[in-house]
């Protein structure tokens, strides 16, 4: 990791790494159950299609953008900033942090209201005879998005106190990680 990082922020990474990690060991498990179950019993786990994609994907997913924030770990398109110093560079970073951060809430509001609604209508999907309900998930996204803006502003309001040092004191251009 390129920052050096509270244990606030570690926190916030934790616990989005720890809910994903656990729809990775459920989705893994479900999986297991259901071809096992299909192969020597010939019976299927009903709603395993429904639950790995409302449940487990949607955590995999969106759990994971924290993470990779927290890591810096997204891609950089140096194209009209190669040149410029590391400071600049730094500044420019943290500026669309804040732009990120701004588009990430924004979504994030977006996805509440639909989770809003999706929790009072109590949305479910069909799952062969029966039905799953999948309004919890929506709380995902925007816990997710959130998490991942909290990130950002910290990222940026640390760059915008250290521009230019983390790179000219490593010797590196503009790599990361």
């Amino acid at each position: 990791m390129i920052f050096d990082q509270p244990a606030w922020v570690r926190w916030i990474v934790r616990i989005n790494l720890g809910v994903g990690g656990l729809a990775i060991v459920a989705m893994l498990v479900h999986i297991i159950i259901d071809v096992t179950a299909r192969h020597l019993f010939n019976i299927a786990v009903q709603g395993t299609l429904e639950i790995v994609s409302f449940y487990y994907m949607v955590g995999l997913v969106y759990l994971a953008i924290p993470l990779v924030q927290a890591r810096d770990d997204h891609i950089f398109v140096e194209l009209f900033t190669v040149n410029t110093s590391p400071k600049r560079q730094d500044v420019m970073d943290a500026v669309i942090r804040v732009f990120s951060a701004a588009l990430l809430l924004l979504f994030a509001w977006v996805t509440v209201q639909e989770a809003l609604h999706q929790t009072s209508i109590g949305a479910v999907v069909e799952a062969g005879t029966d039905t799953v309900p999948v309004w919890p998930t929506r709380w995902l996204i925007p816990l997710s998005m959130v998490s991942t803006a909290i990130l950002c502003l910290w990222q940026s309001a640390y760059l915008f106190r250290h521009a230019g040092e983390r790179r000219e004191s490593q010797g590196e251009e503009h790599t990361y990680g």
